[in-house]
């Protein structure tokens, strides 16, 4: 299995553990020092700086869903420790039982294994931006 391909599955079991609210498993896969950030305009857009941070947004993003999954991912770009996709999050409210939808794209760096930054924002040309993989 190549590098890229390592870096995408470890993202998509990121995913799988943020799904099943798996704290102490995602936090595994993420770097003592790993740095996230959101798109402009979200209420807490940080950025969360250490692992114990982001898993922290990660927990508080999740405690006002009854569930929620991420779907459709896309990837449009995967370059040296870069992988950048888009992405649909679909939630139900845990009181509301609502079900809602956003669209997002995130720039996520790989390095030894471990996710090491991630940036959410609103569409790919952001998330490439904030990668330092615009043209």
């Amino acid at each position: 299995m190549s590098v890229s391909q390592e870096n995408i599955e470890l993202l998509l079991e990121a995913n799988q553990r943020f799904e099943s609210t798996d704290w102490d498993g995602l936090a595994r896969l993420w770097h003592p020092d790993a740095r996230l950030s959101g798109p402009e305009g979200w209420p807490e857009p940080g950025p969360f700086e250490g692992r114990e941070a982001v898993i922290e947004q990660f927990r508080r993003l999740a405690s006002d869903w009854q569930q929620q999954q991420v779907a459709d991912v896309e990837v449009v770009v995967d370059r040296d420790e870069w992988v950048v996709w888009t992405l649909r999050w679909e939630t139900r409210g845990g009181k509301s039982g609502a079900a809602t939808e956003g669209r997002f794209a995130a720039a996520y760096r790989v390095t030894d294994g471990l996710i090491n930054e991630a940036h959410f924002r609103w569409t790919p040309e952001e998330a490439l931006a904030a990668a330092g993989l615009s043209e």
